[in-house]
């Protein structure tokens, strides 16, 4: 038995005519079966936590229905701000909606059972959002005038508030008080017999980060012992890092915010220096804090912090004065050697002060030396030095990463695409990374001298990535789509020109191959001018960022996909599935032809030289044609 909701409108209408010869059956509105024996309430019953997540994507399961997974009396309860809701009812259920908190708390599970998005495909495991064990507490205490089935009997909510971690016990008076749920506060410390609970939000020890752009304070990021955190911008402060932060309001969460999550370190990198501090995984503020500087110029700063010893990042030897762009390969020399293992690299680093990259691959901020007649100079970036680079080295399941990420960034640069330089390098003597690695130029900083003047055409780079525009955390970074990160790039300020970068990344990632296309990938810069006599910088542009991260991972992970969806595709993309997405900001679908054809005419131009520079064998060269060949044919290119 398969339940099928179609995720597109060419999916639903292929369902209804499915359904129109008798394949299928119609058990409530977009929901069909192929079962024609059982009754539809009991189909409802079963399927329903998987139909509601499908149907109410951006909804969540609240109150009794959060608590119990199923309806009371027939009523199933949802809660959000969406206005993504289309009404809709299901035999036997009664679905009833209402405002969510002020500031909700929400998780998810995954349904029981499975839907099939269309005829062709299996059935998927569908996440169901649902309010968080400590919110369905409060919610379950709460009033409930029409409807008492929200509510749960005193004994029940008794269990519920016995089955909440040490945590949420924690951070339940912080909770009561940011929602304005003093009564219900008052009651859940009565069914807890336990009044000590209250008392134990004091504060015990504070983690206190300031944040600054360069020499300009932005705010204070404040980690409380009731695991909570708060984030309150600088009076003279006048540009919003995130929708998730806006300016004058101060943010309290239970999770750190999004912006600086994505800060964080991942993979490979996250578990050394978890291993190297003796950090556990759950402890996100010390991962935070094992890093005081990043991309952009931003600097965590605690009450220990030296500014005297900080070394503003600018970029003094560009690649392009050392290396000539089809130089596939550079010689270098580099310090790292000096450390017989990555944890003594990772534990000096931690002395000085380092810089950090998030991200997944192994990578090392790098400040580079170059005089001229001599091997350019790699040392590791810390404060006290400029980082203008980033290193990638070769990964450990993958062979040739490095190669191939040479040649995807390659290609898309003589294709005309705008790209962070990069230039394969292999180090003379010792290192610690066997093979080559990947240099890459950093888009987002100035040069020293520009720096230096201050001069009215100085403009700085605060970069700020879909992930974090999307309020997605680093493990949500895959949970979107093209279409919703179309939207909140116009609504960043993108214009249509700019946009039309964005769609070119779309089209270009989908012929060479590119399954990693994420939300951490996709990244807008805002372009600030600094004010006279030393003002706080005011926002002069926003652009798309050039292009970074790019790579066949079909040449590694054959029949790999999309990372998000393209008009509710994955696989077998077509050009009017980047046209769906480009209608948002009005281009027709002629238009979107046009740049498909262009991009790939520039591909197979291009393709042969940069593969034979690479440094790839033969069998992944090969391999890497018949992805793009087979991409292209698939759009009928």
């Amino acid at each position: 038995m398969t339940i099928f909701i179609g995720t597109t409108a060419a999916d639903k209408s292929a369902i209804r005519a499915a359904a129109s010869r008798g394949a299928l059956r119609r058990i409530a509105r977009d929901v069909y079966t192929d079962d024609f024996e059982s009754r539809t309430e009991q189909l409802i019953q079963e399927n329903l936590l998987a139909i509601l997540g499908k149907l109410q994507p951006d909804w969540h399961l609240a109150h009794s229905t959060a608590a119990t997974l199923s309806p009371i009396d027939g009523l199933v309860f949802l809660s959000g701000y969406s206005h993504k809701y289309v009404p809709f009812e299901l035999p036997g259920v009664k679905v009833i909606r209402s405002p969510d908190l002020t500031h909700p708390e929400v998780g998810h599970i995954e349904a029981p059972t499975m839907i099939a998005p269309k005829l062709s495909s299996e059935p998927e495991l569908i996440r169901v959002n649902l309010s968080s064990p400590l919110q369905t507490v409060f919610e379950c205490i709460s009033t409930a005038k029409r409807y008492p089935q929200k509510l749960l009997p005193e004994h029940k909510v008794v269990e519920l508030i016995g089955n909440l971690s040490a945590g949420d016990r924690e951070h339940a008076g912080a909770f009561a008080i940011r929602n304005n749920l003093k009564a219900e506060h008052w009651k859940y410390l009565q069914l807890c017999k336990d009044y000590s609970v209250g008392a134990r939000i004091e504060i015990a020890r504070i983690n206190n980060f300031a944040v600054y752009f360069y020499g300009w304070e932005i705010g204070n990021l404040t980690a409380l012992q009731s695991n909570e955190f708060r984030f309150e911008y600088a009076p003279n402060w006048h540009v919003a890092l995130s929708s998730e932060l806006p300016l004058g309001q101060i943010y309290e969460s239970r999770r750190m915010p999004a912006f600086f999550e994505n800060l964080l370190p991942e993979g490979w990198t996250e578990s050394q220096l978890q291993a190297t501090f003796k950090i556990a995984r759950e402890d996100t503020v010390a991962l935070l804090a094992t890093t005081q500087k990043y991309l952009s110029n931003l600097t965590l700063r605690t009450s220990n912090f030296d500014d005297t010893e900080l070394v503003f990042d600018t970029l003094n030897n560009p690649l392009s004065e050392i290396a000539p762009a089809e130089h596939a390969v550079m010689k270098v020399r580099s310090d790292i050697a000096k450390d017989t293992s990555l944890q003594d690299l990772f534990r000096n680093l931690g002395k000085k002060g380092p810089m950090r990259i998030s991200g997944i691959q192994p990578k090392l901020p790098i400040s580079l030396v170059h005089e001229k007649g001599n091997d350019p100079t790699l040392t590791v970036g810390t404060l006290r030095n400029s980082c203008s680079y980033i290193l990638k080295y070769q990964s450990p399941l993958f062979p040739n990463l490095v190669e191939n990420e040479w040649a995807t960034m390659e290609l898309a640069r003589r294709v005309g695409l705008p790209t962070a330089a990069v230039r394969q390098v292999e180090f003379r003597g010792k290192t610690l990374f066997p093979g080559r690695a990947l240099l890459i130029e950093r888009y987002d900083i100035p040069g020293k001298q520009e720096l230096d003047e201050h001069d009215s055409s100085l403009r700085l780079a605060l970069q700020q990535d879909a992930a974090s525009l999307l309020k997605l955390y680093r493990q949500g970074k895959y949970d979107t789509s093209a279409e919703r990160v179309a939207d909140v790039l116009m609504g960043a300020g993108l214009s249509p020109e700019q946009m039309e970068l964005y769609l070119k990344h779309l089209l270009f990632s989908w012929m060479v191959g590119n399954g990693d296309l994420h939300a951490k990938n996709v990244s807008i810069i805002i372009w600030l001018a600094p004010g006279q006599l030393g003002a706080t910088p005011a926002p002069y542009a926003v652009a798309y960022s050039p292009l970074y991260d790019l790579v066949n991972t079909r040449i590694h992970l054959p029949g790999d996909r999309s990372a998000f969806s393209i008009n509710g595709k994955n696989d077998r993309l077509k050009v009017k599935d980047f046209a769906a997405v480009a209608a948002r900001w009005g281009v027709a679908k002629a238009v979107v032809s046009d740049v498909a054809e262009e991009l790939a005419n520039g591909i197979r131009n291009e393709l042969r030289a940069v593969l034979d520079s690479s440094g790839l064998s033969l069998e992944q060269q090969t391999g890497y044609s018949s992805v793009v060949k087979a991409s292209l044919a698939s759009m009928q290119l």
